[in-house]
């Protein structure tokens, strides 16, 4: 008994053929880079399998618990609470890039509304800075003027003490030669 068979579709076996080629390596095929899109409902089921029942979806970027993995998958709780098994290839322990680029808006807002806070205040610092530069250069002038004074009326105290000085001395010798005289 001979076993042969014919096709009724001859495009069967070269379709068949075609796809071998294909996937034989180095035939020349080249493969399509293709990305995740951002937006891809991923299915959680009931088991570790695509037999079992869809329980929800899951888009890129939400927040899962992630339990156990088993094979290539992985058992997940989803925030609503509804625990299930998903591809495990779909969960990375990095934010999406969706969700840093918002962290990273928001923490560029904070820093500048900081830096604004922080050029008024230093705005202000220099005004005071300003004020008080000008009020400690007219107090080192009145202070300059004072001691000016001060050692002004000193050096005229020290003449007149000097002056005295002199008088008394005159004075003693007077006083010494008139008791001369009278003795």
């Amino acid at each position: 008994m001979t076993l042969t068979r014919k096709y009724k579709h001859p495009v069967k076996p070269l379709l068949l053929l075609s796809l071998f080629a294909a996937l034989l390596p180095g035939t020349g095929a080249t493969a399509e880079i293709k990305f995740v899109r951002p937006d891809l409902d991923i299915p959680v089921r009931r088991g570790r399998g695509e037999q079992y029942k869809i329980l929800k979806f899951v888009k890129d970027g939400d927040q899962v618990e992630f339990f156990e993995e088993n094979g290539n998958w992985a058992k997940v709780r989803l925030q609503s609470g509804t625990e299930g098994w998903m591809i495990k290839r779909y969960l990375s322990a990095e934010k999406p890039p969706v969700e840093q680029l918002r962290e990273l808006r928001a923490e560029n807002e904070q820093l500048k509304t900081g830096n604004e806070k922080l050029t008024r205040d230093l705005k202000k610092m220099k005004e005071l800075q300003q004020a008080s530069s000008e009020e400690l250069e007219k107090l080192q002038t009145s202070a300059n003027e004072k001691l000016a004074l001060g050692l002004s009326e000193c050096n005229k105290i020290k003449d007149e003490y000097k002056a005295s000085q002199e008088v008394n001395k005159i004075m003693w010798f007077l006083s010494g030669g008139c008791f001369s005289l009278v003795g």
